[in-house]
């Protein structure tokens, strides 16, 4: 693989010789993707996208600029581009990158033999998932996607104060979305299936397990309004914290755009509530050795028993807040700016399953999906009311329910959750969660 080392050691170079900070972040990946449609290749693409976002500090003014073309001559006059941009600035904050201290631990998320992988292979196992999650049930009445991709990542970071770090990842994944009608009902999952060695995609286990989760869901019917006990799924539950996982960002703190400003070292949810992010746990998504400037990663206890502990932070808002970067810069690709954000979120799972939670209760609601997060959630008060399906408890009885809407506040279902469960289930969007049990919220529906 190219590192493109002599290009960027050139743009390091001329920003030195310009009397300027800089940094290169180099980003590059390849993905094939493959769609299946009546045991035909629906869609297939191989993909290759790389770049470059150089970031230069001058006078205490950021910069920034990117390119497409990795050549010698292409960054040098992105790095001039970015100069420039550094110039517009009116009034400078005292901005400067940082140099980190410390080792950067290795993962292995990296997976040469997934590379490896012949593309019949690829679109054979594609293919036998939706062939299994047809044959799985009569009441099929069609797989509406079936899809595999798999991706191969490298990012490199170096500045002239001294980082350069790089790391390579892989991961593939299956989904399927099978659909099941009967009693005049329609009813669909969306299955999927990510991991880093090719070999543990199971296509009969992940049509299996979709299949199943479509079918328990025919004869929902809507369930009275009221308020009752609720049992929050790990999916629905992952996310509702990826949506509120901006509450932690030590940089909308300090715009006043979170509620827990000021609340460090405040009880602000039960005590069954521990938060983490571990950007260092290989089960989660987002793992990663460094974050976007090449701070080595760490793992930071956001909510301890209720209590909040303190905010994520990159190093510039650690710079404005006093403290040290907690590892958490994140950049959206080579075209985004340094911002914070989460790597592998999650709440840490309590003993018991989910079913042992629920035996103690007559009457509960299961919630199982949610939808409408980006319309119905907001994310700086908290408040949100979302379209629901799941299942009513009852006497021991599990019974479909759809059509229903729950509502609430983030803040305040943290403080309403008396116990987490021990079915901890990582999402492919960096977030990890288990089952909550919520001693009451409002369900709207018949």
């Amino acid at each position: 693989m190219n590192t493109y080392t002599p290009e960027i050691q050139a743009v390091l170079a001329a920003a030195r010789d310009a009397g300027v900070e800089a940094e290169v972040y180099l980003r590059a990946s390849t993905a094939t993707t493959i769609r299946i449609q009546d045991q035909e290749v629906d869609q297939f693409s191989l993909a290759d996208s790389r770049g470059a976002g150089i970031r230069v500090v001058k006078d205490g003014k950021v910069g920034y600029a990117f390119t497409e073309d990795l050549s010698g001559d292409a960054l040098l006059r992105t790095l001039e581009a970015a100069i420039t941009n550094a110039g517009l600035i009116p009034e400078g904050k005292g901005a400067t990158l940082a140099s980190f201290a410390g080792e950067t631990v290795e993962l292995g998320l990296h997976r040469p033999e997934l590379a490896a992988v012949a593309v019949p292979l690829k679109i054979e196992k594609a293919k036998a998932l939706e062939r299994i999650a047809k044959e799985s049930d009569p009441r099929i009445k069609n797989v509406t996607s079936t899809a595999y991709t798999d991706t191969h990542g490298f990012v490199r970071i170096a500045s002239t104060a001294g980082v350069d770090r790089s790391y390579q990842s892989s991961i593939a994944m299956m989904a399927t979305v099978p659909l099941l009608h009967a009693d005049g009902q329609n009813k669909n999952y969306y299955q999927i299936k990510a991991v880093r060695d090719f070999d543990a995609l199971d296509p009969e286990a992940i049509a299996r397990e979709g299949v199943a989760r479509a079918a328990e869901k025919l004869g929902a019917f809507e369930p009275q309004s009221g308020a009752y006990p609720v049992l929050i799924d790990s999916d629905p539950m992952g996310d509702l914290l990826q949506v509120f996982a901006g509450v932690f960002s030590g940089k909308l703190a300090q715009e006043g755009k979170t509620l827990l400003k000021d609340k460090v070292g405040e009880a602000i949810a039960s005590a069954a509530i521990t938060i983490v992010d571990d950007p260092l746990n290989v089960e989660g998504y987002g793992a990663r050795p460094f974050d976007d400037e090449g701070c080595p990663s760490q793992v930071v206890t956001l909510v301890e028993a209720g209590v909040f502990k303190g905010f994520l932070h990159n190093a510039e808002t650690a710079r404005q807040a006093g403290v040290a970067s907690t590892g958490h810069a994140a950049r959206a690709g080579y075209r985004g700016t340094v911002e914070v954000a989460p790597s592998n979120l999650y709440l840490a799972p309590g003993a018991r399953t989910p079913e042992a939670i629920l035996a103690e209760f007559d009457r509960a609601v299961i919630v199982t999906e949610v939808t409408g997060l980006h319309a119905g959630a907001n994310p700086i008060s908290g408040d949100f009311s979302l379209q629901a399906q799941g299942f009513l408890w009852e006497g021991q009885k599990r019974s479909p329910i759809h059509n229903f809407t729950i509502s609430g506040n983030f803040y305040a279902l943290l403080s309403g959750v008396s116990e987490v469960a021990s079915d901890l289930e990582w999402f492919t969007s960096g977030i990890g969660s288990p089952s909550v049990l919520v001693k009451e919220l409002a369900i709207a529906g018949a």
